[in-house]
């Protein structure tokens, strides 16, 4: 199989953004993958989820978010779901314009936890797009309120001093212990967050730590904006999970206690649109690609993609999957 060839393309607005197309051997579909909250492209399964597609004849576009990772946009690390939403659409317009992909197979939308929703809603606002795959997603993100009206009381002042021409205020995504300063839940447990943070000291002790830096997140920065935590409280895009018609995959974890593996079900038992159900036996929110079992997620998807293509989303496939469906309401 070919190896991953590094790509840019522009968005409406003129902001590039970079990442990694896994080109098919032939011409055919193709999806779009995007990241969780401030995560980049080689981070948390990714990348050998992106190759099972590009194995199946379906062509991946992995891409850093505006402001993160490789991916250009100001101020840097400022998460803002809905900009990605728009980002995402545009990513599909260069897929569908790729020589590895037929149009009239079209292009899917994928994303996991904080990326899960931006999927969804890029898929109800944007017609193009052929299914949409939620991988953990982050259905209802959880904060702090107490140290959220602090958080919130800073990033006016932050404001006001940007105003002024100063450069944005930086917070650490995650602390030495874990935690989020805005007691914002972006989707980490504990013993992932200690790797990561691992992977992101600087070099200090040797060669040790950029090993583990180049093996696990070789270009995640440990930090947002504070206004970040300003756009995360205005995100929530179920309301345009109605306008959906294109079918939908949920793969959650069968024990997320992040998000809540109940919630996600819940909220994927509402959708309205042709579905289909995936629960990854003995899985965590932040393992579930990234597991010994990940290739069973992996087939289940490509699954999923021949499913949709054939309008067969809604007839069960092979139990051995751990599959669970549901016919279009």
């Amino acid at each position: 199989m070919a190896p991953r060839e590094e790509v840019e393309f522009k968005t409406v607005d003129g902001v590039v953004l970079r990442g990694h197309l896994f080109r098919a051997q032939s011409r055919g579909p193709g999806v779009v993958m995007s990241p969780g909250f401030n995560a980049t492209t080689d981070m948390l399964g990714l990348p050998t989820t992106a190759a099972a597609f590009q194995a199946a004849g379906i062509t991946a576009l992995v891409y850093d978010p505006r402001g993160v990772g490789l991916s250009d946009g100001e101020p840097r690390n400022d998460i803002n779901p809905w900009m990605q939403v728009e980002d995402m659409s545009d990513a599909v317009t260069f897929l569908l314009s790729h020589g590895s992909v037929d149009r009239r197979q079209g292009v899917g939308v994928w994303g996991m936890s904080l990326g899960g929703t931006v999927a969804l809603a890029a898929a109800a606002l944007d017609p193009r797009a052929r299914w949409a795959i939620a991988v953990s997603p982050a259905t209802e993100p959880t904060h702090n309120m107490a140290k959220m009206r602090q958080v919130l009381a800073q990033a006016a002042r932050d404001r006001e001093s940007r105003i002024k021409g100063n450069a944005p205020y930086m917070v650490p995504m995650l602390d030495s212990r874990g935690e989020n300063p805005a007691g914002f839940d972006p989707g980490l447990e504990r013993a992932s967050v200690v790797r990561i943070l691992g992977a992101q000291r600087d070099k200090k002790d040797g060669g040790g730590d950029d090993l583990l830096r180049a093996s696990l997140a070789p270009h995640h920065v440990n930090r947002t904006t504070i206004g970040t935590y300003r756009h995360m409280l205005t995100w929530d895009s179920r309301h345009l999970w109605k306008l959906m018609t294109q079918p939908v995959l949920f793969a959650v974890a069968q024990h997320d206690d992040l998000i809540g593996t109940d919630r996600q079900v819940a909220h994927f038992k509402a959708l309205p649109c042709p579905k289909r159900l995936h629960v990854a036996d003995g899985a965590t929110h932040m393992d579930l690609l990234d597991n010994a079992s990940h290739g069973l997620v992996n087939e289940a998807q490509v699954l999923f993609v021949r499913d949709a293509l054939a309008g067969r989303v809604g007839v069960s496939p092979s139990p051995s999957l751990g599959l669970h469906a549901s016919s279009p309401h």
